[in-house]
């Protein structure tokens, strides 16, 4: 991918932006985009990975964002 991705080892980011459960230490599958300028752009706290159009969404933000 051309943009930037998070790993978040420590689940501190996870915490941080609400979508971790704390009692399995996993995270809600979520996308987040952030601008160059660290504010929050596009938020999906409910990705579906297996569907299409939700993929689409968020390529269609990183476009916008980028230009």
């Amino acid at each position: 991918m051309p943009y930037p991705l998070l790993s978040d080892w420590f689940k501190k980011t996870a915490r941080d932006y609400g979508v971790l459960n704390e009692e399995n230490q996993t995270a809600k599958r979520s996308v987040f985009l952030v601008d160059k300028e660290g504010i929050l752009r596009y938020k999906n706290t409910e990705f579906d990975a297996n569907d299409r159009n939700q993929y689409l969404d968020v390529f269609s933000h990183c476009k916008h964002l980028c230009v």
